[in-house]
């Protein structure tokens, strides 16, 4: 009986310790700083498996502002002084200039953003299409996704200013995805480039 007692106290400390990293796997919130972002640290935060809330951040007479439900409680916070936000889908957005970018590859030191465009074609109808971005880390500002930007941005990566020539022919290819590899191409030669 004792062992058993001992036993089952050994399996409930098991669980305590890994329930943090299970409940941030399924956690929705908001990022206030960059630092927050870097450290997975969320605010407001829910498990959308088992509770609800809404982040709403296009209000329409008020694009700079960001409104969550929270536990019934309603909470307006500017764009501007919010990093952005981990939605119930569990997809990852950022704000910058009262504009949000979806982040495609959260965790990278090179950091890819997706952005939404609609065009209109020459019938009268829309298409949307996406415009990529990056930034050299989780505080610096989205820039275009080209090879040009990217050598300004690592100026004294010779290494990476090559393989980028050697590897994309046009800024088109920068947003390639390596499914064999599960990673941004563009990531994979940035990594290989800092060995």
């Amino acid at each position: 009986m004792k062992k058993l007692f001992s036993l089952l106290i050994m399996a409930g400390g098991l669980l305590a310790i890994s329930q943090p990293s299970f409940a941030q796997k399924d956690s929705s919130g908001i990022y206030k700083t960059p630092a927050d972002f870097q450290q997975q640290k969320l605010s407001y935060a829910i498990n959308y498996k088992t509770g609800k809330h809404k982040i709403k951040d296009e209000m329409f007479f008020h694009e700079s502002k960001i409104k969550v439900i929270h536990e019934g409680v309603t909470y307006t916070l500017d764009k501007n002084s919010t990093y952005g936000y981990k939605s119930t889908k569990g997809e990852v957005f950022r704000f910058a200039n009262n504009t949000e970018y979806k982040v495609l590859n959260p965790g990278e030191p090179l950091m890819l953003y997706e952005l939404p465009k609609i065009n209109n074609t020459s019938k009268g109808q829309f298409r949307i299409y996406p415009v990529y971005f990056f930034s050299s880390g989780a505080a610096s500002a989205p820039q275009a996704l080209t090879k040009e930007n990217l050598k300004a941005a690592f100026p004294d990566n010779h290494k990476f200013h090559d393989a980028l020539d050697e590897n994309f022919k046009t800024d088109a290819e920068l947003a390639a995805y390596d499914g064999f590899h599960k990673v941004y191409k563009l990531n994979r030669v940035f990594n290989n480039s800092l060995k």
